[in-house]
């Protein structure tokens, strides 16, 4: 693969797209909701520090914040998810 010529994630834009980033407890409840909104989400980006198990997620979706914690609240375990998810500009990682 030539990553040369691979665009910047900051620099792809589709129109009525939200760029969202949320703290998670683990890499396993990342997956569970890309696999649930994976038709709906583009532009991932995981990243971990350390030796810790928590996740930073950021990614980009037409869906409304309100449509993804729907989906969260189905999801088992996701309150970290829930409480830090914010469109990018407004994430602090803190819970709300």
């Amino acid at each position: 693969m030539n990553f040369e010529s691979m665009i910047p994630f900051e620099e792809l834009h589709n129109e009525g797209e939200n760029h969202y980033k949320l703290r998670a407890e683990c890499i396993d409840d990342v997956v569970q909701l890309i696999n649930k909104i994976q038709k709906n989400v583009w532009c991932i980006k995981i990243e971990q520090w350390g030796t810790m198990p928590d996740v930073e997620f950021e990614f980009k979706s037409r869906l409304t914040l309100d449509e993804i914690l729907a989906i969260l609240s189905n999801q088992v375990d996701s309150h970290i998810m829930m409480l830090t998810l914010r469109l990018l500009e407004e994430y602090t990682g803190k819970r709300r």
